[in-house]
Parts: C-alpha cells; sequence; structure tokens
C-alpha cells in the first residue's frame, strides 16, 4: 500500500469513527426573562467574570452537543453599574481586541455589531479555555456580550 492510500484509509475512517460518536450534552437557548441568575453564575464560574447587582440575563446559549462546551450570554448592566463592571479581570488583562469566534452568532439576539461606545476583550484562559467580551451602549442601555469556550 502506497503513501497516498494510507492517508486515504486513515481519513475514511477517522470519518466514520467521527460520525459514530455520540455527544452526551444538550445545547440550551434561553432568552429574556427566562435567563435567571442561575445562567448568570454558570458563566461567572467558567469566565471568573462578575456581574452587578441588577445584571438581567437577555440571551443565553449553551452548546453542550459537540466536542467542546461554549457559552454566550448577553446582559443588561445598569448604568450605575458600568464601572463596576469594567473591573473585571478580562478588561484589566485581557488582550483590546475584538471578538472572533462569537458562539451566539447565529441567535436572532446576539447584536454585536449594533454596539457603540464599545469596548472589546479576549483572554485565554487555563486548560485550554478562551473568553471573549464587549461591552457597550445598544438602545442607550449597556449591553454585555460573552463568549467561552472550551477547545
Amino acid at each position: 500500500m502506497n503513501n497516498f492510500s494510507k492517508i486515504v484509509a486513515v481519513l475514511v475512517a477517522s470519518t466514520f469513527f467521527y460520525g459514530c460518536l455520540d455527544f452526551v450534552g444538550e445545547d440550551i437557548n434561553i432568552v429574556a426573562p427566562n435567563v435567571t441568575s442561575k445562567e448568570l453564575e454558570i458563566v461567572s464560574q467558567r469566565t471568573g467574570i462578575i456581574f452587578p447587582e441588577g445584571t438581567t440575563g437577555l440571551g443565553y446559549f449553551f452548546q453542550g452537543s459537540g466536542i467542546d462546551d461554549a457559552i454566550a450570554l448577553k446582559t443588561m448592566i445598569p448604568e450605575n453599574k458600568k464601572q463596576s463592571f469594567l473591573e473585571n479581570e478580562i478588561f484589566k488583562s485581557g488582550e483590546n481586541s475584538k471578538p472572533s469566534f462569537q458562539i451566539g452568532r447565529s441567535k436572532s439576539w446576539w447584536k454585536l455589531d449594533e454596539l457603540f461606545e464599545r469596548i472589546d476583550r479576549t483572554k485565554k484562559l487555563p486548560k485550554g479555555r478562551y473568553m471573549e467580551c464587549s461591552i457597550g451602549r445598544e438602545d442607550s442601555m449597556w449591553i454585555v456580550y460573552i463568549s467561552w469556550m472550551e477547545t
């Protein structure tokens, strides 16, 4: 068997076995008013982001059906709590770059491109995890978009 035949055989076998993998997680998509403190706590545990009192969840998507978990969250931060939200570590040590993977991009509530007065940060986390966070004005409210994923 020549090298090309071996490569083809490996690719065919890999594709077959990948199709046989059974992912046990499920996807969860929730919109306001059903985004609760439970979802905010899940995001806090995975990202380290602390949400100020009065934060309202607007959209939550947990992608658990793939190989790696991923989360998208949209929240509203009270006007007088913006500065305390910016005290989160991602705004101190994260890279000043726009989000690239945006887990919630396919959701109707994900309107990141409509933000103005926008601040973006990205950050690699331990154990192959990565997060992105943007805050800005949308319809005169302070809105936060967070994407988190593990690889």
